[in-house]
């Protein structure tokens, strides 16, 4: 079941009509941020030298690298 929110940027709250973005920030292995935003949140981040990376917010799988990042993070 599909959540409401899941289109929402995470950054400044408008509804994402097109392509969705992950940003997130580490910092000696902990992770600092973590948010879904839409493309012009995308563009500030990405000018900030901050990681994104698009994903597709309707499926939801985490990709192969925030599984191990999470993993180093919580020491699993």
């Amino acid at each position: 079941m599909r959540n409401s929110m899941d289109r929402i940027c995470q950054h400044c709250g408008k509804w994402i009509g097109g392509n969705a973005y992950r940003v997130t920030s580490e910092e000696e292995g902990i992770r600092l941020l973590d948010m879904i935003v839409c493309s012009l949140c995308f563009m500030e981040a990405k000018g900030l030298g901050l990681h994104t990376e698009a994903i597709n917010v309707r499926n939801k799988q985490v990709s192969a690298r925030n599984r191990r990042s999470h993993r180093t993070a919580v020491g699993i």
